[in-house]
Order: C-alpha cells, then sequence, then structure tokens
C-alpha cells in the first residue's frame, strides 16, 4: 500500500512538472520543433524598406511610412510565385518606422507588417522577416546601429527585436525573424571579436521575446561568406537558428551597370559569364561607351574610364567560373560541418544579376542565366538553401511591373522549370 502511494505521488509529481514546463514556456529548443524549413525562397525586397524619411537631419518619417511605389504583390501573385515553386519569402523590413513611431501608429505599423505576413501564409509560404538597416540613414541606419549597447540606436533596435519575436512567436510555424541584414563591420580582428559580442546580445534579445522562434544570424563584412565562417556560433547554442549570407561574385558581373552604386562597375556593360566566355574587347568598347556618355565633369569621366577598365581586366584576369562559385562555398560547407550545423540550416539569402533595361548598361540575359544556374545547381549540391534576389526592380523576376509576369529564363534558371528557355537580347 505505502510502495503504491508512493508511486501515485511520484505520478502526480511528473504530471504536474509536465504540465508546469507548458504553461511556462515550453519544452526546451532541442525539444521542440525543427527550424523553419527553408529550401527556394524569393526576395521581395520593396514592399518595406522604403520608408518616407525627412531630410536630414531630420531623424522624423513622413505618415504614412512606407512608400506604395512599387505597387506591393497582391494576393494572386503570390499565389503565382507559389505554384511556380517558392516556399518562402525574404522580407526585408526597414525597422525605422517601428522605432519611431509610439502608441496607436506603432500599432498601425506593426498591423501592416502582419497583414502582409498572413497574405504570404495564404498563399501557402513561409515568411522571413529581414531587419534591414537603411545602409545610409546618419540616425535610424546600418552604421548608428552597430554601434553597440549603450547607444540609442542600437538600444532601441534591441528593445525592436525582442518586442518582434514576442509577437512573431504565435506564428512561429510559418515565420522567422532574421536580425539584421548586411552589417558594415570588417570580419577580422578586434572587429569580429566585437561582431561576435554584438551578435550574441541580439540572439538574447530575440529569445527574451520568445525562445522558440527561428532565427537567421548573418556575419560581418556585409553578410559575406567569408563573414560567416569567422562568426562564432558556439555563443549562440541554438539550434533553431539558421546562418545565412549574400553572393553577389564578382561584384564587376552582378553589378555591372548598377546606377545605385557610386563604383566605377557601374559603367560596366555586356560584361559576360563565364570570364572566358567572349573576349574583353566588347565589353571594353561597350563600357568606354557608356563612360563617354556619362553626365559628369571631366575629371570624374577620366577617374570613371581608368577605374571601370582596371575592374574589367581584374575580372578577366580572374578567369572567373563555376570554380570560383565552389572556392567560395567550400569554406561555409566546412564551417558548418566543423559546427555541427546541417546544411539546409545555411542560407544564401539574396543573390542575384542585374539585367540589361532599354538604354542602360547590365548583364545580357544568356549570362545572366548561365551565373544563376551555376549559383542555384552549386548551392544544391552543398545542400545549401537560398533566396533569389529580388521580385522587382533592376535585378527583377518580373519582366513588367503592369503585367506581373515572370520572367521564364529566370524561372528556368532556378530549376523551377523543365522548360528550355531562349533569351531574347
Amino acid at each position: 500500500m505505502i510502495a503504491r502511494a508512493v508511486r501515485w505521488h511520484l505520478a502526480q509529481a511528473i504530471r504536474f512538472a509536465a504540465l508546469a514546463i507548458v504553461i511556462v514556456g515550453g519544452l526546451p529548443q532541442s525539444a521542440t520543433a525543427a527550424p523553419l524549413e527553408i529550401k527556394r525562397a524569393v526576395n521581395i525586397a520593396q514592399w518595406f524598406t522604403w520608408p518616407r524619411y525627412e531630410p536630414a537631419p531630420s531623424d522624423r518619417i513622413s505618415w504614412p511610412p512606407y512608400k506604395d511605389v512599387p505597387k506591393p504583390p497582391s494576393l494572386s501573385d503570390l499565389k503565382r510565385l507559389k505554384e511556380v515553386g517558392f516556399d518562402t519569402v525574404r522580407l526585408p523590413v526597414d525597422p525605422a518606422p517601428f522605432m519611431v513611431f509610439e502608441g496607436g501608429r506603432q500599432r498601425l505599423v506593426y498591423e501592416r507588417l502582419f497583414d502582409a505576413l498572413a497574405k504570404i501564409n495564404a498563399a501557402g509560404m513561409n515568411a522571413i522577416v529581414d531587419l534591414h538597416p537603411n545602409s545610409r540613414h546618419p540616425v535610424w541606419g546600418q552604421h548608428a546601429v552597430i554601434k553597440g549597447p549603450g547607444t540609442p540606436t542600437f538600444d532601441r533596435y534591441a528593445d525592436l527585436i525582442e518586442e518582434m519575436a514576442r509577437k512573431l512567436d504565435r506564428h512561429r510555424a510559418r515565420v522567422a525573424l532574421e536580425l539584421i541584414n548586411e552589417p558594415r563591420i570588417k570580419c577580422k580582428g578586434d572587429d569580429q571579436a566585437r561582431w561576435n559580442e554584438l551578435a550574441k546580445g541580439l540572439v538574447d534579445r530575440a529569445r527574451k521575446g520568445s525562445t522558440t522562434l527561428t532565427l537567421l544570424m548573418t556575419g560581418a563584412c556585409v553578410s559575406s561568406a567569408e563573414g560567416l565562417v569567422a562568426l562564432d556560433p558556439k555563443a549562440f547554442d541554438d539550434d533553431k537558428i539558421i546562418y545565412t549570407f549574400h553572393f553577389y561574385d564578382p561584384f564587376s558581373f552582378t553589378h555591372q551597370g548598377a546606377q545605385f552604386i557610386p563604383w566605377p562597375d557601374k559603367y560596366l556593360d555586356e560584361v559576360p559569364w563565364p570570364a572566358n566566355a567572349r573576349p574583353m574587347e566588347k565589353p571594353l568598347a561597350k563600357t568606354m561607351q557608356r563612360v563617354a556618355e556619362a553626365k559628369i565633369d571631366p575629371l570624374e569621366r577620366e577617374k570613371a574610364l581608368i577605374g571601370a577598365q582596371a575592374n574589367l581586366k581584374k575580372f578577366y584576369n580572374t578567369n572567373a567560373d563555376q570554380g570560383l562559385i565552389r572556392a567560395r562555398f567550400a569554406p561555409v560547407a566546412e564551417w558548418a560541418r566543423k559546427h555541427n550545423i546541417e546544411p539546409i540550416r545555411i542560407f544564401i539569402g539574396e543573390f542575384g544579376v542585374l539585367k540589361k533595361r532599354q538604354g542602360l548598361p547590365g548583364a545580357l540575359c544568356k549570362d545572366r542565366m548561365r551565373w544563376l544556374t551555376d549559383i542555384r545547381t552549386i548551392a544544391d549540391e552543398f545542400g545549401f538553401s537560398w533566396a533569389y534576389f529580388n521580385y522587382d526592380g533592376p535585378f527583377a523576376l518580373l519582366t513588367d511591373e503592369r503585367t506581373r509576369d515572370f520572367d521564364q529564363s529566370v524561372l528556368a534558371a532556378l530549376g523551377m522549370t523543365q522548360a528550355k528557355v531562349a533569351c531574347q537580347d
């Protein structure tokens, strides 16, 4: 009788202890479900990344906070993305409006974001909320954030991460949180040590908001592969973190003709992939023509010509091809193996090539498709997940903002259709 009573009390104690675990906040992470499954994602980067900043030196944002140009995707647009094979939307979100506005207006900012997430989930896709500080804003931008604890912007940013994680927790089966995009800090020496500390602080704040939400963490050096392998994941000891890097190598190929950059690559035109696909004479002639047509003063023109020629020659001298991509991905795979991180938890969060548009420099379709195919197939070989950049804009999957038609050649390069699509350059 005494033994039976002891067994009964022991069973009740175990039952109440288990119930207490559930009430307090669930089982430890190692006993919960795996991180959110991401395989083939697409960035929709202009939905929440253009706040209506007031002119400097103001730190204010006009209301409503986000622009509607270009037009956000409809539910029908999102369903079509799912139908062609994308399983996740990476949604870059400039965090400034969440930090600037308070009270009712802040609630409305959250409502707008959560309406977008509900639409993505209703289309059958997962979503990544990528906190994406502006790279140039002096008060709310990237450089202000990475100054670290004790500075107003970082402290507000950390508060936002905790609150965002708390609000996203109930959607954790379909939504993940990326803690920061492309940190502008070096990935060597004291700078890397500082980034390890900052990264751990951001993860810790997110875990105060949710112990179960899937998080994405990046390395320094603007989310490069080199930055990721310099990161120390032991500081997190968290199996619900996905590790991410971005890939735009070689930059002189992927960003040729990009008018939004200050470097001479903005004048490069019809640079091939791989580098040995065509002789240098044709892209050199095209590039010289672009520099000659640029509306810049004579001194700037001379500097642009020298810089563009130098970058083009450097690109050709590398003989860049698939081997370069494998050589950049291999250290990431080794880093993951060393730290017992499954390959599927390595996520190429951005990759893409600026396309040639009428009257502007850029990559020819056939070269873009060869590079995209190489990235996708080699990422698949390593077992990495990925997100194409981007849905719209100069890297776009869309061929037309009005019709919202998809570029079939891009879908083919990404392995989402078996049809062989001929480029129309």
